[in-house]
C-alpha cells in the first residue's frame, strides 16, 4: 500500500518571538516539522510496517530540515514543491499537492489536522475535495483489517468510529500515537534516500492557478490588559473611598 504523507515546515512554537517594532516574527527562528504531520507519518510508518508497502513524504514550499527528519524516521522518499511566494495559502497548497498527488495515485494520503503557523485545517479537506476521496478529520486511532481502515475519531461529544476503504484523506490529531525518534542508523539512511524537486510548472500549473484567496497583511499583537484590583472584606464606606482615590488618581473624576 502507498501511503503519502503531506509534511510542513513551520516556525517553531517553542521559540517563537514577535518583534512589535517589525510587526512580523523576529528573525532567525528555527523551522522544525509540524507536530500534527509527524503523528501522521508515524500511523503511515505503522502501517508500512503492518502489511508493507511504501510511504512517501511531500511538502510545499521551504523544508529540508522536515523533510530531512521524515526520511530519518522511515519514510522511503521525499517530494518538494518549491517556487515563488510557495506555500501560499491553503488553497493554494491543496492545488499544488493535488496535482502531484493525481500523479502519485496512493492508497491513503495522511496529513496533520492543521499546521500550528495558520491553524486553518483547510488542507486536508481541499486536496480530498479537489480529488473527490472520502475524508476523515480527528483521526484519534486507526486500524486497518479486510482492506478497511476503521477509524477512531473525536467529536464534540465523545469519539465516532467509521470505517473507510482506501483511497482516502486522513487527518490526525495529537492522540495517535507518538513519533518515533530518528535513529542514527536512520540518519545515516537519511542521506541517501531520494528527494525529488520539483515546481508549480512541472505540474502544469500557471500563475493564475497560484492565485491566493486570503491575503495575510501582517502580525499584530493583543494590548495586555491592566489588572483589576478586588476589594473585599472592608466596609462598604471604605470601599467606596478607595473607588473614588483610584478615580482620581487616574483623572476620571471631574
Amino acid at each position: 500500500m502507498k501511503s503519502v504523507v503531506l509534511l510542513r515546515e513551520v516556525p517553531d512554537p517553542n521559540t517563537l518571538r514577535y518583534d512589535p517594532r517589525l510587526g512580523d516574527l523576529v528573525p532567525g527562528v528555527q523551522r522544525v516539522a509540524n507536530e500534527y504531520d509527524l503523528y501522521a507519518l508515524e500511523a503511515a510508518l505503522r502501517l508500512r510496517e503492518q502489511i508493507g508497502g511504501e510511504v512517501v513524504v511531500a511538502s510545499v514550499g521551504p523544508a529540508r530540515d522536515a523533510l530531512t527528519r521524515a526520511l530519518a524516521m522511515g519514510a522511503d522518499r521525499a517530494v518538494n514543491i518549491e517556487g515563488d511566494d510557495l506555500p501560499g495559502d491553503a488553497w493554494v497548497t491543496a492545488r499544488i499537492l493535488a496535482a502531484w498527488l493525481q500523479r502519485e495515485q496512493p492508497d491513503v494520503i495522511w496529513c496533520g489536522q492543521e499546521t500550528s503557523d495558520s491553524g486553518t485545517g483547510n488542507v486536508g479537506p481541499a486536496v480530498a475535495a479537489l480529488l473527490e476521496l472520502p475524508l476523515v478529520s480527528n483521526v484519534v486511532g486507526w486500524e486497518f483489517r479486510a482492506g478497511l481502515f476503521v477509524i477512531e475519531r473525536e467529536i464534540e461529544d465523545g469519539h465516532q468510529f467509521q470505517e473507510v476503504a482506501p483511497p482516502v484523506v486522513l487527518c490526525a490529531l495529537s492522540a495517535l500515537p507518538q513519533p518515533r525518534l530518528p535513529t542514527l542508523r536512520g540518519i545515516m539512511d537519511a542521506r541517501r534516500k531520494p528527494v525529488e524537486r520539483l515546481t508549480p510548472a512541472d505540474l502544469g500549473l500557471d500563475h493564475a492557478a497560484l492565485r491566493p484567496l486570503v491575503q495575510w497583511e501582517g502580525l499584530s499583537q493583543p494590548e495586555t490588559k491592566a489588572a483589576g484590583i478586588l476589594v473585599h472584606d472592608v466596609p462598604p464606606e471604605e470601599a467606596v473611598e478607595r473607588l473614588l482615590a483610584f478615580l482620581e488618581s487616574r483623572g476620571l473624576l471631574g
